[in-house]
């Protein structure tokens, strides 16, 4: 059962990735792509390629704010 769910979203559990942990491609499949985060994938994430696409924007975004800092 999710914890919160609207149309497109669904949230399992919540997951604090304020440290350095392990993170993995697992499949890319029907359009969409399967992140796995945690020693033994214990988390995952899966996005459309828009989604994806939005993501790597906004990361590309706040690494350039961390380094200007």
């Amino acid at each position: 059962m999710a914890l919160f769910t609207q149309p497109g979203v669904s949230v399992e559990a919540w997951v604090d990735l304020a440290h350095d942990v392990p993170i993995t491609l697992d499949s890319v499949e029907g359009g969409q792509a399967t992140l796995q985060f945690g020693q033994s994938g214990e988390y995952t994430m899966t996005m459309s390629q828009a989604n994806l696409t939005q993501f790597v924007e906004l990361a590309t975004r706040a690494l350039t704010e961390m380094a200007a800092g």
